[in-house]
């Protein structure tokens, strides 16, 4: 005779697969910056050679980046404590300087001013007129807060960065944080 499992069993089977689910979408991809910026989801997927994702394809040649993002063509190298190039068809041209831990950056970037400073307690970031305040939710890895161009209704900002973001060098972390943003 075979045994019927019980409604409180499918139950039970039912919610742990849905739970289940749940941690599976919301856990964060460990190759890639996770981002959720205003109700929306973007991961980055970082190699070794490149940067990929839905609208963004760039290529990492360890003196700079090159490919498309949804903002236009990319071409930026990297000096000592520059970040130049263009983005689609206005210029880059960033002062990066690093102290400590915390890592700044400066000037213009695709046209539009841009500053990042990225600490491992915080990620202060101004591009295309908003300003990211994010507070380190697991230092040096992961940020979250509000975004100054958002309303009260939308939920807060959410970075979180690979292991290979975190060994590239400061122009590049620069150049990728306002080219994600």
């Amino acid at each position: 005779m075979k045994r019927f499992p019980s409604p409180l069993r499918r139950g039970v089977l039912a919610l742990a697969v849905v739970l289940g689910a749940g941690v599976a979408v919301s856990a964060p991809k460990q190759d890639a910056i996770n981002l959720r910026i205003a109700r929306q989801q973007y991961n980055l997927v970082m190699t070794a050679d490149e940067v990929t994702g839905q609208d963004f394809q760039v290529t990492r040649t360890g003196k700079g980046l090159r490919g498309r993002t949804y903002l236009g063509v990319v071409d930026v190298k990297f000096e000592d404590g520059a970040v130049k190039g263009s983005l689609g068809p206005a210029a880059v041209n960033l002062k990066v300087k690093r102290d400590g831990d915390t890592l700044e950056a400066e000037g213009g970037f695709g046209g539009r001013p841009a500053t990042v400073k990225l600490t491992k307690d915080e990620l202060k970031i101004y591009i295309r007129d908003c300003t990211y305040r994010l507070k380190a939710r697991e230092p040096g890895r992961s940020y979250a807060g509000r975004r100054s161009c958002d309303s009260v209704t939308v939920p807060e900002s959410e970075v979180w960065l690979p292991d290979e973001f975190l060994a590239a060098g400061p122009e590049e972390k620069a150049a990728l944080l306002l080219l994600a943003l």
